[in-house]
């Protein structure tokens, strides 16, 4: 029996720390996105894009805007048919313009993912040849744990990998309808 405790006593120690030694790595994924050059060019490149549209928004809802106040004035003139009637073609046209804007919106929002992406997909494949290359056994996104030595973690090693790699974002500009 002691030669059986024995025995389970060095079991427990030599293979319990092998058991236990893993080779981890934190990386802030955010942070290599939202600070890649080319992440940041495409983005700039695109705000200048929506620019336009937004001029050309913001001169439709003045007009929008010139039709009520037409409706208003022409109250005092018009029957009821016809105010209605102006009212009706208001209602039409602001929920056009409504959706118009809505398409915009959702449309860059698609194209911010689709970017972002892109990026995700080059950071993982550096990841993944660091994961390998160094040995490691797990990577965590610092969103996923709350606290970690920073000996551990690989967010510059990557950032510096990353820079160096050319990425080719791009974009489709909006198409009106």
């Amino acid at each position: 029996m002691k030669l059986f405790n024995y025995f389970l006593y060095f079991s427990f120690c030599f293979f319990c720390k092998n058991l236990f030694a893993l080779n981890i790595a934190t990386v802030d994924i955010q942070s290599l996105i939202d600070n890649n050059a080319d992440y940041k060019n495409v983005i700039k490149i695109m705000q200048s894009s929506q620019e336009k549209m937004f001029k050309s928004f913001e001169l439709r809802e003045n007009e929008l805007n010139q039709i009520l106040k037409d409706i208003e004035e022409s109250k005092l003139i018009l029957n009821q048919e016809e105010i209605n009637l102006k009212i009706d073609n208001y209602n039409n046209e602001f929920s056009k313009f409504s959706i118009h804007v809505e398409n915009f919106n959702i449309h860059y929002q698609n194209q911010v993912i689709k970017i972002r992406q892109q990026v995700l997909n080059e950071i993982i494949l550096l990841l993944e040849n660091y994961a390998i290359n160094n040995n490691l056994e797990l990577i965590l996104d610092s969103t996923s744990y709350l606290i970690a030595s920073n000996s551990i973690d690989i967010t510059e090693i990557i950032n510096k990998k990353l820079s160096k790699k050319k990425i080719t974002l791009d974009y489709e500009n909006f198409k009106k309808n």
